[in-house]
């Protein structure tokens, strides 16, 4: 096993451990978790405990993080006719296209990168032009649209795929960092850390966005998407450095 799939492995052994740990699932109301044999408390409780001052730390950097997301269902239902259509267009699982705009911008459909990329699925401004003529999009198009971000980023997601093979991670990858760069680090060894959390990530979130038993979809509840925020936040994944290696690339297939 190489490195870089190692560390992915055990990046998602955490999140599912941290997602299935957190509220029953489906089918299992009523079960009742089993005990862990109980420890005595070290010396240091007082310290350590609820209560203390590394507790608080760490419960309000936790709640700070959340009050970021802002996230709740009704906003994923706005755009899931989008998000349908766009994936039926360019031939990709819906969940796919859910899961990169939650890591991209958890809906927020005027997110702005430190680097300038714009929307719901952050396109850098002259990649969106690149993309806006790829799609024969008419008239003037603006990458804050919903209607034309899903659509250019979903066409953007598709032709990454096939041009890494079929490889849904290393498209991934090349969405957040660019197909070039990612060429590159294979050349010299492999993904860097923040793309394989990057694709990790995507990969667990649209996990969340799957169809129902009778292939409908349906949106996450406000407290499901609480949970995939905090999940990945306690598995160790970071977003903070997403799209900083991104290029505002008018070519970014040749």
């Amino acid at each position: 096993m190489s490195r870089i799939h190692g560390r992915r492995a055990l990046a998602l052994t955490l999140v599912a451990t941290v997602v299935l740990g957190c509220g029953a699932p489906a089918g299992s109301r009523g079960a009742h978790p089993t005990k862990p044999p109980r420890r005595s408390a070290p010396a240091s409780a007082e310290a350590k405990g609820k209560g203390s001052a590394t507790a608080d730390e760490a419960r309000n950097a936790t709640l700070g993080r959340r009050g970021d997301w802002k996230l709740t269902s009704e906003k994923v239902r706005t755009v899931a006719p989008l998000v349908r259509d766009a994936a039926k267009r360019n031939g990709l699982p819906e969940d796919l296209v859910f899961g990169v705009i939650w890591v991209e911008s958890r809906f927020n459909p005027r997110a702005v990168s430190p680097v300038g990329a714009r929307g719901l699925m952050q396109l850098m401004p002259r990649t969106a032009d690149y993309l806006a003529e790829s799609i024969g999009w008419t008239g003037k198009h603006d990458a804050f649209d919903p209607e034309f971000n899903i659509s250019a980023g979903a066409f953007y997601v598709a032709k990454l795929i096939d041009r890494f093979s079929g490889d849904v991670d290393l498209a991934l990858a090349a969405y957040n960092a660019g197909p070039t760069k990612i060429r590159r680090w294979l050349a010299d060894g492999g993904l860097p850390p923040v793309s394989v959390e990057y694709h990790t990530m995507v990969q667990t979130a649209r996990t969340f966005f799957s169809a129902g038993g009778g292939g409908s979809f349906e949106a996450p509840t406000t407290e499901d998407l609480d949970r995939l925020g905090l999940a990945i936040l306690i598995a160790g994944l970071s977003d903070r450095q997403f799209g900083l290696e991104r290029e505002d690339d008018a070519t970014p297939f040749n």
